[in-house]
């Protein structure tokens, strides 16, 4: 009786000892992201508010952040370890030797939803790109929106030459004095853009017309530290983004109240704003990185163009994409067929 007891006692330990299977191992990492209070963000809080971090197996915590300035110093303090950026910040960032890695794009622009527009002073007698010659055009400088600027006006058959910038990096400054005539042009990110043409603004150009290149886009970065020693819990984050993205792509106004919940977003387009896709498994191109990269160095922003093998990891992707995986495009055909489905601003 007593070897039996003993057995018995033996097979219990050794029972609690063997690991439970079933829900994704919880990573010991905890990753912390910065997030600035634009649309770019929506993807996080839902994953978040859907729990899809936790089935996962990946600990996520959002840090809010105020402006790209406070977001870049906190991550080269290691105070996060990733966040959403564009190529532009990265490209500096990379210059000497890769800081950061780019794993996903977490938007775009697509027909129909730009992300960022070149708009004209209400009233005013600019209405086409050709008009532009010889009038300030209101950016933030050395940034993502002063790159798309460019490009857009470029591909409208305008020369860098012809471009005259005024620096003006507070987008509700830019916005203010866009509207009240003090700045005759400038180029504005959405929802914001779309606010002031409701006001009066002019529409000149948007970067629905570099749709093709992929040159506007925002990214989802970490330290390269994380990526390579935590490339499980990167991995596990992605596959709870993609999973939010496709929930907003397949009813986009279920998710409004949670968008005015964590971003900033004008009083006069809150109800008339359509939420735009997003894209699901996409991972920013060679020739999108080398264009913006050689932008960099051509403005002297930086003294040499980072190599995209550095800068962006394409593997993790590769690696959780469904084989027939529908794209934003696709989802955004199938909400117009059926009628369904809609379309302080401190990182651009």
């Amino acid at each position: 009786m007593r070897k039996i007891s003993l057995f018995v006692l033996l097979v219990m330990l050794i029972g609690a000892a063997l690991p439970v299977y079933g829900a994704p191992e919880q990573q010991e990492v905890t990753l912390k992201m910065g997030l600035l209070p634009i649309l770019d963000v929506l993807p996080f809080y839902v994953a978040q508010q859907a729990g899809y971090f936790e089935e996962e197996g990946v600990n996520i915590e959002l840090i809010p952040v105020s402006s790209a300035l406070e977001r870049d110093q906190l991550l080269l303090a290691g105070e996060i370890d990733g966040m959403l950026n564009d190529l532009v910040s990265t490209g500096i960032f990379n210059q000497d030797e890769a800081q950061i890695v780019i794993v996903a794009m977490a938007r775009r622009a697509y027909e129909g939803h730009p992300q960022f527009r070149i708009l004209a002073a209400p009233r005013s007698n600019i209405t086409i790109p050709s008009d532009l010659t010889g009038n300030e055009i209101g950016i933030s400088e050395n940034s993502v929106i002063h790159y798309i600027t460019q490009r857009i006006l470029e591909d409208a058959g305008l020369n860098a030459d012809d471009l005259t910038f005024r620096p003006e990096p507070n987008i509700p400054v830019r916005f203010q004095l866009l509207m009240e005539g003090q700045l005759k042009v400038a180029t504005l990110p959405d929802p914001l853009a779309q606010a002031a043409i409701e006001g009066g603004a002019i529409l000149i150009a948007d970067d629905t017309a570099l749709v093709d290149t992929g040159f506007s886009q925002s990214v989802l970065s970490f330290r390269k530290e994380i990526v390579d020693d935590n490339p499980e819990a990167v991995e596990a984050f992605l596959r709870a983004w993609m999973r939010a993205a496709e929930d907003i792509n397949a009813d986009p106004d279920a998710y409004r109240d949670l968008w005015l919940e964590n971003t900033t977003v004008p009083d006069s387009v809150k109800d008339t704003y359509e939420l735009p896709p997003f894209p699901v498994y996409e991972i920013t191109s060679e020739e999108a990185w080398t264009d913006t990269v050689n932008w960099l160095v051509e403005q002297d922003i930086v003294d040499h163009a980072a190599s995209y093998e550095d800068s962006v990891n394409a593997t993790f992707l590769a690696d959780i994409t469904p084989e027939a995986q529908p794209t934003a495009e696709s989802e955004d055909a199938a909400q117009d067929d059926s009628g369904e489905g809609g379309d302080d601003l401190p990182s651009y």
